[in-house]
Order: structure tokens, then C-alpha cells, then sequence
């Protein structure tokens, strides 16, 4: 990158770099924004960086010398915040310039943007620009509405396993040489600007850096310090490329990380600025160096951008430009409403104007921030603003507000974001009092949490006793009674299970979560007809979501229902025709009932959709088998290299490559299963792997 009197400013990885204090601090516009019409825009939002870990922002200790040597030539915002600390619906505010009543969206795991909201990506894209976004993890995928506009949305992730909380997300290196690639194809036309997003999940826990960076700091510093060494890395092959002559460049985060203030470990539970105020950062060669005092926010973001590069912003939106003054007393919406909507606590919402900050709860807070930045002397009741604030809030609350559609969420996708510490649910009616203030109920919020990251470590019997001592305390927290009913089946208990669900129905029969998942667990103890009066309770209760239809579906092909269950699987995929679990479901069935030919297309298509499934590459070489031997064994090379310690995949792949006209490519694949195959469960077929590998003119390795 250059700048307009200072030379070029080197991106290095390995640079050292001391920050440098941005511009005197004012309350003004952005200088030097006319030059940046028709720039490129290069959007990095850093998951989960609390905005005291940046050295721009006060922090000693280092950990971010990429985003201080952006921050000390650019425009630098000392009182930026998120709209909701949570990354979905943070990320909606970001790109659309909408607070969550009007996107609609309000936690990770329940909504999906609507198809005419208009976003950054939907305007610059009819602006001429070309495209791309590249996601850290599962809770930014496609199904959630944030990909429309985009040429190029790179949300491809591994296929985690469907028990365990764990895969669903990928390191910045390869988010950064993705987004890279992208930028510097060679096919990208010449003169055609360029807009990319580019979202980096690293300082989200667990905290696992790579080790080089881990000595001498904190396992959650040390993401942080990786995190910005990686951007570092992607600025310094768009230099050398001369890409970012011409390039608007944003970083900030979505949203922080508590880190244990307030009782809370890490984040969506609060709303205090440890996960509230984030990093906002803009630099561009021809920006004036500045830092900004006013409080702003992520609805800011997107009118800023377009404003900058010369594009009309859509019309209605909450966020206003930042090109111009801002001004230090408008009012900001924040709210953290998954507990509410999940468990059934008191809805968490909230106004941040000049210095101060109102929490409306039961046990309501206000906050002078100037005076008590870590918002430890509750105020309310002894100074005005927390009236003047309240009285804001209700007329947010009292105008017209936006109802997102629901997400689809299948088996597979609640997985995935029950690995990230995401898990779904609805609440039970009823008013919140005193007692489900959130305040009160923290210590049973971090157990649950501590017991999803027991499972996650491999021990399940620390995990059911944490989510059964909530219980004890707190028996209508359904997401604990469905995480310990799911934990119980997956070990083989599914009774006990059923139990427990039909213990939290007694007081709430007409939970769609409970019945849901007493479906499942009926159908895990080969109660069908259980199974089936269960989820069609659920349907009827209002959980119309896939993974209730999926199950339905199975327990309908159980019941010998082959018409009912096809029409619903053909339902889900209707539903949701990108959705590459779906068609391996759907061809799964076929295959049950001796329909190959029905079953190839379906897993090809989900293949083609997720190209690591290593499920669906197996399923379509036993789909295969006796029609084309070729094309079997392809599918199966593939779920191999996926599936690498599946010593069944392992040892049909290389008998059939063994029977084929190209033996010699059997012969590693047998070797291995001879080296590795445990030698209890298949000692059996290891005496005719070795004959085959001596008759093939191999040895064992």
C-alpha cells in the first residue's frame, strides 16, 4: 500500500512494528475520502477481538502490528460497537446498516436474513463490482442469508463428525490464501473493481493458536497475535500484486470476549463492552490519519464504504456515513437476546448514547462509561440518563420491526454450530422476572458451557453430570434437558433419554424441542410408532424444521411408509436444494429400498455440493456397485482420502480395485490395511488381504 506523502508501507510478515498514536483526536468527517471513488474494498472482520487487545487501542503487548500500522495511517474509531455479540446477527448489522429489530435476526442459530434485504455485497455487486467473500466458520454458511450478492462465497468447511462438538471451522491461512486467490486470479477482469470479505474465526474459543505463537502469552492472545500475522500476510501479497494503490481496507471485529468479567467466559450471554466495543479501523493511501471520538456503530459500516467508493446506500437503513461529522450525541441500539429465545431468560436489550449506557433488564443498569469503562457501578436510579435512555429504547421497540425467516437447520448444521457453543431452541411462554435476569443466572450458563466442552474433550459422563446438575437447579432449561437427552443416545441410552425428555414435557407438553428430540430418542430405542406420534406432535406444536422432517422421514421408511417418507424428504430438499445433507439423505433411502439408480443422482448431488463429504462419496460407490466398477472405485478413492481410518471403506476399496483392470493400484490400500486395521474386528479378512497382496506381487510394508 502507498500513501500519498509517506512512501510505500511495508505489510511483512515478520516486520516488527511499534504503534504509532493515529491523528490528534477529533470529532470530524473522514479526510481525503473524494480521491477513493470506484476503490477496490478489502472487508476483514475478525471474529471475537476484543478491542483492548489491539495495539491501537492501548494494548502493550504487540499482539496486532498489522492492524496498529493500518490504524496509525488511517482512520482510527475510539468508541465503535457492535450492534449484538453474537456473530450472525453482528454480521447482518455490518453488511446491511440494519439494528436487529429491522434485519430481524437476533442469535446464531434460529434466523436467515430475508432474500430483499439489501446488503453491501447485493449494492456493489450492481455497482460493477465483482464479488467474494471467505468465511471462517460454519455459523457465516450460505444457508443463513449473508451470501446473496456474492460471485464467489467460500463458506467450504470439512465434514465434522455428527456426534462430537468439534469441526466447524478453519484457520486464517487458509481464509487468507483463499481470499487472495481470489483477488489475484488471473481470469479476474482487468479494470473491473473488486469487493472482498474476508472473515477470520481464530480468536474465537477454543483458543488454539498455532504453536509458534503460543510462548509467552495467553492461550486466547495468542489467536489474536496469529489472527493478525495472517492478515499481515494476505496485505503483503496484495502489495506486492501493487492491489492496494487503489483499495479501501476495514478491519474491525463483530464483536469481543468477555474472558471471565461479569462471571461470563466468552461471549453472547452480556452485553458489557468487553464483548460489546470492538475495533474499527479504515485506511486507504489517500485517508487522513485521524481518530474519531463519536460513538459509532456496525450499522455505520456499510453507508461509509459506499459512500467512500461513490455508490448510492439503499434506503431504509439504521447506520449512517462517517465520511461526514458524526454526531457525539446520537443514540445506539445493542441488544443479546439468544438467552431469551433459547432458554427462556429475560430478554437483554439496550442504549448507548455519548458516555453512557443503558441495560434494560428486571434488574435494570446504567453505566458511565467515561468514569467506569469496566461498567462496575451500576448507576440506575441516580442519574437522569437512565430514564432519557429507556425512554429511547421503547420507541425502538414500539415502531414497525422486521421477523426473519427461520433457518433451516438439519442434523448435520446443528452439529456443526453446537461445536462452536451454539445450541438452538426455543423458550417457554411466560413473563421473565427478577429471577431470569441473566445476572442470576450466569453461573449456570458457564456450566453448560463447561459441560459442552467436557463432551467436546472426551468425557461425556463429566458432561451428563453438568447438564443434570442444571437441571436440578434450573429444570426449564430445555437446551440442557436436549443436550444430555442427546448425549445419553448417542451412548447407547437412549431410554434413559426418553425419560428425561418425558420428565421436562410434564411441565411443558407443548415444547417443540422436547417433543423433537423425544421423537429422536424413541426412535434410538426402536419405538417407531412412538417415534412418529413424538415428531408429528412437534410439527403440529410448530417445529416445522428439517431436522424434525429429516427424522420424520427415517421413522416413516421404518414403518414400511416408503411414499410418506420420500415426500418428505423430497420436502427438504425443496426446502433447501443447496443443501448437500438432504440429498445424502434422500439417496441414503433410496438405497435402503434397492433403488440404486434413484440413489446415484442424489449422491452425486451432494457431492458436488461438498466435495469433502466423505459420507456421501462412500454411499455413491455402494450405489454403483454392479453397474460400474470404474466409477466405484473413483468414489471411493475419494471417501478414503476423507475417511482415512474407515478400515471397512479401506478394505472394500482395495479388494474391488484388486478385481478390477487396474490391480496395481490396489496394493497400498490393502498394505495399509494390513499395517493399520485393528487386529481384533478384522481378523478375518486380513488372512485373504495378505494372499491377495502376495498374488498382486506386493509385501506388507
Amino acid at each position: 500500500m502507498t500513501t500519498s506523502s509517506k512512501g510505500r508501507l511495508a505489510f511483512g510478515v515478520s516486520a516488527l512494528a511499534v504503534f504509532v498514536a493515529c491523528g490528534r483526536p477529533m470529532d470530524r468527517g473522514i479526510g481525503g475520502a473524494a480521491a477513493l471513488r470506484g476503490a477496490n474494498v478489502l472487508l476483514v472482520t475478525i471474529d471475537t477481538l476484543r478491542q483492548d487487545r489491539v495495539g491501537a487501542y492501548g494494548n502493550p503487548n504487540g499482539l496486532t502490528p498489522t492492524i496498529d500500522r493500518l490504524a496509525a495511517h488511517g482512520v482510527r474509531y475510539a468508541h465503535a460497537f457492535s450492534t449484538a455479540p453474537l456473530t450472525l446477527v453482528a454480521h447482518a448489522s455490518i453488511l446491511t446498516a440494519l439494528s436487529p429489530p429491522h434485519h430481524g435476526i437476533h442469535n446464531n442459530t434460529q434466523f436467515r436474513l430475508g432474500v430483499s434485504v439489501p446488503t453491501l455485497a447485493t449494492v456493489s455487486k450492481q455497482a460493477g463490482y465483482r464479488t467474494g467473500a471467505f468465511v471462517g466458520a460454519f455459523v457465516l454458511d450460505g444457508r443463513f442469508g449473508l451470501n446473496r450478492g456474492f460471485d464467489e462465497y467460500d463458506d467450504r468447511l470439512p465434514v465434522g463428525d455428527r456426534i462430537a462438538f468439534h469441526g466447524a471451522e478453519r484457520r486464517a491461512a487458509d481464509v487468507v490464501q483463499r481470499a487472495g486467490d481470489w483477488i489475484l486470479h488471473p481470469s479476474a477482469p482487468a479494470g473491473t473493481p473488486w469487493f472482498a470479505w474476508v472473515h477470520l474465526y481464530d480468536p474465537h474459543a477454543p483458543y488454539d493458536a498455532p504453536e509458534e505463537y503460543r510462548p509467552g502469552r495467553a492461550p486466547y492472545d495468542a489467536e489474536v497475535a496469529y489472527t493478525d500475522a495472517m492478515l499481515g500476510r494476505l496485505l503483503a501479497r496484495l502489495d506486492a500484486a501493487h492491489m492496494l494503490e487503489h483499495t479501501l481496507i476495514v478491519v474491525m471485529s463483530d464483536h469481543g470476549e468477555s474472558l471471565g468479567e461479569h462471571g461470563e467466559a466468552t461471549h453472547g450471554l452480556f452485553a458489557y463492552n468487553a464483548t460489546l466495543a470492538v475495533p474499527l479501523i479504515l485506511s486507504a493511501p489517500s485517508l487522513e490519519p485521524a481518530t474519531i471520538e463519536a460513538p459509532v456503530s456496525h450499522v455505520d459500516v456499510m453507508p461509509t464504504i459506499l459512500d467512500l467508493i461513490g455508490v448510492p446506500a439503499p434506503s431504509p437503513i439504521d447506520g449512517r456515513s462517517l465520511v461526514q461529522v458524526v454526531p457525539p450525541d446520537r443514540s445506539l441500539y445493542f441488544e443479546a437476546l439468544d438467552a431469551s429465545l433459547s432458554r427462556g431468560w429475560a430478554p437483554l436489550r439496550g442504549m448507548i448514547q455519548a458516555n453512557w449506557k443503558y441495560v434494560d433488564l428486571p434488574e435494570a443498569e446504567l453505566y458511565d462509561l467515561a468514569a467506569d469503562p469496566r461498567e462496575l457501578k451500576n448507576r440506575i436510579g441516580r442519574d437522569p440518563h437512565g430514564d432519557a435512555l429507556q425512554r429511547a429504547l421503547l420507541q425502538i421497540e414500539d415502531a414497525q420491526v422486521t421477523t426473519a425467516p427461520r433457518a433451516d437447520l438439519d442434523p448435520d448444521a446443528a452439529a456443526r454450530l453446537r461445536s462452536l457453543g451454539y445450541v438452538g431452541g426455543s423458550s417457554p411462554r411466560g413473563r421473565p422476572g427478577v429471577n431470569d435476569d441473566p445476572k442470576r443466572l450466569v453461573a449456570l450458563s458457564e456450566q453448560f458451557n463447561s459441560a459442552l466442552t467436557a463432551f467436546d474433550q472426551g468425557r461425556p459422563a463429566d458432561a451428563l453430570a453438568g447438564f443434570l446438575a442444571i437441571l436440578q437447579v434450573r429444570p426449564d432449561f430445555a437446551a440442557a434437558r436436549a443436550s444430555a437427552a442427546m448425549l445419553l443416545v448417542a451412548t447407547g441410552r437412549g431410554r434413559a433419554a426418553v425419560d428425561l425428555l418425558r420428565a421436562g414435557l410434564a411441565s411443558a407438553p407443548e415444547s417443540p424441542d422436547l417433543l423433537a428430540k423425544l421423537g429422536s430418542a424413541l426412535r434410538a430405542t426402536g419405538d417407531l410408532h412412538g417415534s412418529a406420534e413424538a415428531l408429528e406432535h412437534a410439527r403440529r406444536a410448530g417445529d416445522d424444521n428439517v431436522d424434525v422432517l429429516n427424522d420424520l422421514a427415517v421413522v416413516y421408511a421404518g414403518l414400511g411408509r416408503p411414499d410418506d417418507s420420500r415426500a418428505l424428504f423430497r420436502q427438504l430438499i425443496d426446502r433447501n436444494p443447496m443443501s448437500a445433507t438432504a440429498w445424502f439423505n434422500l439417496g441414503l433411502f433410496e438405497l435402503q429400498n434397492h433403488r440404486s439408480l434413484q440413489a446415484v443422482p442424489a449422491f452425486r448431488r451432494a457431492t458436488d455440493l461438498n466435495p469433502s463429504y466423505g459420507e456421501a462419496w462412500e454411499a455413491l460407490g455402494a450405489a454403483l456397485v454392479g453397474s460400474d466398477s470404474r466409477a466405484v472405485a473413483d468414489a471411493w478413492i475419494h471417501a478414503e482420502r476423507l475417511q482415512p481410518t474407515n478400515y471397512d471403506l479401506l478394505f472394500n476399496l482395495g479388494m474391488t480395485l484388486a478385481d478390477s483392470d487396474r490391480p496395481q493400484e490396489a496394493l497400498p490400500y490393502l498394505q495399509r490395511f494390513v499395517k493399520e486395521a485393528p487386529r481384533d474386528r478384522y481378523a478375518g479378512d486380513l488372512a485373504n488381504v495378505r494372499a491377495r497382496i502376495q498374488r498382486l506381487g506386493g509385501h506388507e510394508e
